[in-house]
């Protein structure tokens, strides 16, 4: 888990203001509780506007203005969602707080002077008008900061005493040439799945007869790809696989369906650390009963007809890669062990009245003509891995114009 330098993230927003409906919830309301802790609705609802102005101007270009009340792969809207993240998100932060103690982690003198100056800052920093439309003020940005430190100090102490060492067999990655002809079907300029005609099928397998003799005669998969007027890819794939993913046949065929196009070497587990391969689990297969330089014969799956060649069982860079990713991941799932042993012993409860009182009138737009400010002084205090994204333009709030009342 990488860490990302929060105060600077928010020191590099300058946010100037239009027109307004305000900010009018009750900051000082309690959204939530964690044992005897009130947790305020300004703090989460500062969480969730910052991640709005973060996030406007990629959003509206893709799904346009209001687009925080649209549904959500079916799963409420775009800031229901945002509310969920920002609900779980301040559990976790209030819960490694509350255990501290338990690491012997604190906020030194200087540490919280350095997040006293980068939230007067940020306030000084933002017009009235924007501060006002993002629910801030100096101490809901000072909470959130420490907060942030305090998770960054409890995940190093944390992980600390994890056992996350990658073994070289289960960092290893193999790299690998490939051709693919995909008979089953495609997306249309609509983006809606075709399945292919029975005669089509038939072009795609002489094709592909034509390809395996071509190789057989001694053709590198470069020319004979070439010669049929395709093309060859590259890519690593990982060559260990994790015993608890083992799977029965059923589960381990590949499918080809409307809405999966993508093939997977085993089901990952939600638990599993180790990397899932991308290609279909007979390619794995045909490469791993390869020696280096060696091309496998045709494969042929339920959706697609392959020919791939070992190019090395040890790809040293992208090895190296995936052992910090593995590593990582075993950090992250001990570090999550930890903080679900605590939430299991403790009293949470969220009070969805006054989460629901959490809306969006007005969207954040960027202007170009501004540069970003980073403040030295704050980066080493506060640092975390975060899921906001940093602004790093002038951006200014814009009354949604259409965004109706139903909407809201």
């Amino acid at each position: 888990m990488k860490a990302k330098k929060i105060a600077a993230l928010l020191l590099a927003a300058s946010l100037a203001a239009t027109t307004f409906t305000g900010c009018a919830i009750n900051k000082n309301a309690t959204v939530a509780t964690l044992n005897d802790e009130d947790i305020s609705l300004g703090l989460v609802n500062f969480m969730i506007r910052y991640v709005q102005a973060s996030s406007d101007d990629m959003y509206i270009q893709y799904m346009g203005e209001g687009y925080w009340n649209q549904s959500y792969g079916g799963n409420g809207t775009v800031l229901d969602t945002w509310k969920d993240n920002a609900i779980e998100q301040v559990h976790e932060l209030y819960t490694l707080k509350d255990h501290m103690s338990d690491y012997n982690v604190e906020i030194s003198d200087d540490e919280q002077k350095k997040i006293d100056d980068a939230a007067k800052q940020f306030m000084d920093d933002n017009s009235d008008e924007a501060i006002d439309e993002m629910g801030a003020t100096e101490d809901i940005v000072k909470e959130y900061l420490k907060l942030r430190l305090i998770k960054s100090k409890m995940y190093a102490a944390i992980v600390a005493n994890a056992d996350s060492t990658v073994t070289d067999e289960e960092a290893n990655m193999a790299a690998y040439t490939m051709i693919q002809i995909d008979y089953a079907g495609h997306y249309d300029s609509s983006y809606q799945y075709q399945a292919y005609s029975d005669e089509e099928k038939a072009q795609f397998k002489q094709q592909a007869d034509l390809l395996a003799q071509t190789i057989s005669n001694g053709a590198s998969m470069e020319d004979a790809a070439k010669a049929v007027g395709l093309t060859t890819t590259t890519g690593t794939y990982a060559t260990y696989v994790d015993p608890s993913t083992a799977s029965d046949d059923s589960e381990d065929s590949t499918e080809s369906t409307e809405s999966e196009n993508t093939e997977s070497s085993s089901p990952k587990k939600e638990d599993s650390v180790y990397t899932t391969n991308s290609i279909d689990s007979a390619v794995v297969d045909a490469l791993n009963s390869l020696e280096e330089g060696q091309t496998s014969d045709m494969i042929t799956t339920d959706s697609s007809y392959y020919f791939v060649r070992l190019d090395s069982k040890t790809d040293s860079d992208a090895t190296e890669s995936n052992r910090k990713t593995v590593k990582g991941n075993k950090d992250d799932k001990y570090y999550n062990g930890i903080i679900s042993d605590w939430q299991d012993d403790e009293k949470w409860q969220v009070k969805e009245k006054q989460l629901n009182k959490i809306d969006i009138h007005n969207y954040f737009t960027t202007k170009t003509e501004s540069t970003e400010t980073e403040s030295s002084q704050t980066e080493s205090a506060v640092s975390d891995d975060t899921e906001f994204v940093p602004v790093t333009e002038t951006t200014e709030a814009v009354q949604a114009t259409e965004t109706t009342e139903s909407e809201q």
